[in-house]
């Protein structure tokens, strides 16, 4: 069975959007659905990667 880089799941009382993934580095995003709009998640994640990439030191 091929499990998906990335997927969407919700919390069981539907209040919350996970995005999550499955390769390392793993992690699990806890996203509010009220909030949610795919659109503006890509491009503040667009944003959060080159923070990551050119802000923070290792």
């Amino acid at each position: 069975m091929c499990k998906s880089t990335y997927f969407i799941e919700y919390s069981e009382d539907k209040q919350y959007i996970f995005l999550v993934r499955t390769k390392k580095p793993r992690w699990r995003m806890v996203l509010n659905k009220d909030e949610f709009d795919a659109d503006k998640l890509a491009a503040s994640l667009r944003k959060a990667a080159e923070f990551l990439t050119k802000r923070v030191k290792r």
